[in-house]
């Protein structure tokens, strides 16, 4: 199995840096920036390739072999980029669960009222599901399987890090707005709730306007308030 061990180095000429250089100590040549980029974007499309199908086949269904066939590649270069199948399909969750926390922390900003907090929470949830439908499909999928216990995930890995909204409950439950939960159960059941829902609205389970996020997100903060 090969594994890709890269070193960063500097490339002169006439005293001048001209640009950087990566040189990988298993294949024994250099990367050129142009080069690294080109091989960011094909682990990207295994990745994605591993997200496609892990939402049409579900977890049993994957094989290195499919992987490398639906992102066009030979199943030997698979190995450059991930240990083995374990390894993909961890990092394929973690892809996606860094991209969800991103989205969120860019979209929230604290609000007085803890209530207030959970339902802009909520509607930045939802809409991030909405806009990247193959992304919450995945981490809904992963988070009610029995695999995430195989996967050798920390607890931190394991668990959606959304320290500014476990913050703002944690107030809100000092100060006898939310009820005395734990923040985290509160976020989970949320968080499936409101990605069930929205799963679907998307496929026309539901009608958004007999039944609207408002009412959903309505229901989520009756159950939570003091």
């Amino acid at each position: 199995m090969i594994k890709t061990i890269i070193k960063e180095s500097s490339f002169f000429v006439n005293g001048k840096q001209t640009e950087y250089l990566w040189f990988d100590t298993e294949l024994k040549f250099f990367y050129s920036a142009y080069m690294k980029e080109k091989n960011e974007q094909r682990r990207q499309d295994i990745l994605d390739a591993t997200v496609q199908m892990i939402n049409a086949e579900g977890l049993g269904g994957i094989t290195m072999t499919k992987v490398a066939k639906k992102a066009a590649i030979s199943q030997s270069n698979i190995y450059i980029y991930f240990e083995n199948k374990e390894d993909l399909v961890k990092q394929a969750f973690l892809s996606r669960k860094q991209k969800m926390s991103d989205y969120l922390f860019a979209h929230f900003n604290a609000q007085a009222s803890a209530l207030d907090n959970l339902a802009l929470f909520a509607r930045a949830l939802y809409q991030f599901a909405a806009d990247n439908p193959e992304d919450a499909d995945l981490i809904q999928q992963f988070q009610a399987a029995p695999i995430m216990a195989t996967l050798d995930l920390s607890q931190d890995e394991a668990g959606m890090r959304f320290d500014d909204i476990v913050a703002a409950l944690d107030k809100g439950i000092e100060s006898g707005e939310i009820r005395s939960i734990d923040p985290r159960v509160i976020l989970a059941m949320g968080t499936n709730t409101l990605l069930s829902y929205e799963r679907m609205v998307r496929s026309h389970q539901v009608d958004p306007v007999t039944t609207p996020l408002s009412v959903v997100i309505e229901m989520i903060l009756t159950g939570c308030a003091n």
